[in-house]
């Protein structure tokens, strides 16, 4: 059985003659792509933090050393958990949305009327559920 799937344009089931049908599609393409680089710019806002964050740790450990904040931050504060974690969070990030990309592109080219929300919803509600986890995390790390 063939695949019905719209390779491009010429496959699409509306008609792209019309410029006015064309613009539309071209609009939707360029809204979904405008979106993945906006995902992507979070996920590598999301690496960048990881690094800041290390670098943050590794800052305070130097300041120990140093007589005048001797008592600043005695205690060891497992950053590299969250580090990681952020970090993993980022790759996560990128993985979705080049599957969101690819699904969108899809249903923009077979010409789907409705889109499912639900893949969004559970991804920002687990990223959500993700950053207070660690934040609890590392609040129970410090207060001990």
């Amino acid at each position: 059985m063939p695949d019905a799937t719209p390779k491009g344009p010429a496959d699409a089931p509306y008609d792209l003659s019309n410029p006015q049908v064309l613009l539309a599609w071209q609009r939707n393409h360029l809204a979904n792509e405008r979106t993945f680089l906006a995902w992507c710019r979070t996920g590598l806002a999301l690496f960048g933090f990881s690094f800041v964050i290390e670098r943050f740790d590794f800052f305070i450990r130097q300041i120990q050393d140093v007589p005048l904040f001797s008592g600043v931050a005695q205690k060891h504060l497992h950053t590299e958990a969250v580090t990681l974690s952020t970090f993993a969070v980022g790759v996560l990030v990128m993985v979705v949305a080049v599957w969101r990309f690819w699904y969108i592109r899809r249903c923009i080219n077979t010409g789907a009327k409705v889109f499912s929300p639900v893949p969004d919803i559970v991804f920002t509600a687990a990223v959500v559920g993700i950053i207070l986890g660690l934040f609890s995390v590392f609040w129970h790390l410090i207060a001990q």
